[in-house]
């Protein structure tokens, strides 16, 4: 899988606006979107179809990489499997104000967004997602999967597993685990470890279901 980042032209699956103005803010011309609409341009990028047609794509379009803008784990997964059935390659798309640390390792299709921090000896999986202003410190672990929402704050040594979700500003203490799976609510304030597949939320943050 490639480690390609902000190449200078991709594929954008997916149409939010977000990610087509974040690849703007990278550099990253958008040479078509993959996605299923009815429109043949979306902000003036050409729409190429939807997943099922990039099989029968122009071969100039087939050594493009691609830029994977949906989110949700399970639908992520999917369209990753897909397309790299089809020979694809993924890039990362990171944007210039973000802080990435020269010590941290991050995965491959990882999206950074605006003023994201990811500090020194940091891990970040395959395809995670940080949203504005998300902040992860010092070895942490991130899994692969997981979305970061905006102005999260994963303090030091927290180990997050796959598929998790990390809701708006919630701070999540030092030293614990989130599980594959989990859901951290918006504004929660994480004390102790949270299960796989377990939904969490509030001051300090409780179980709500698994």
């Amino acid at each position: 899988m490639s480690d390609l980042k902000n190449p200078q032209e991709a594929l954008l699956v997916g149409d939010f606006g977000e990610i087509v103005e974040l690849c703007a803010d990278a550099g990253v011309k958008l040479a078509g979107l993959l996605t299923p609409t009815k429109a043949t341009e979306i902000r003036g990028i050409p729409v190429l179809g939807d997943d099922a047609a990039a099989a029968d794509l122009p071969e100039r379009m087939k050594h493009l990489p691609l830029i994977l803008g949906v989110g949700g784990a399970a639908l992520r997964r999917k369209l990753v499997q897909h397309y790299q059935d089809l020979g694809f390659r993924f890039a990362s798309l990171i944007h210039p104000s973000a802080r990435v640390s020269p010590t941290a390792r991050l995965g491959a299709g990882v999206i950074l967004d605006i003023d994201t921090n990811v500090s020194a000896d940091v891990v970040i999986g395959d395809f995670v997602v940080l949203n504005t202003r998300a902040n992860v410190m010092h070895d942490s672990t991130v899994g692969e999967q997981t979305i970061v929402s905006p102005n999260a704050v994963v303090l030091g040594r927290v180990e997050i597993g796959q598929n998790a979700y990390i809701g708006a500003n919630c701070t999540i203490l030092p030293h614990l685990s989130i599980g594959n799976g989990a859901t951290v609510g918006a504004g929660a304030v994480v004390t102790k470890p949270v299960p796989d597949g377990v939904i969490v939320a509030g001051n300090p943050a409780r179980e709500l279901r698994s």
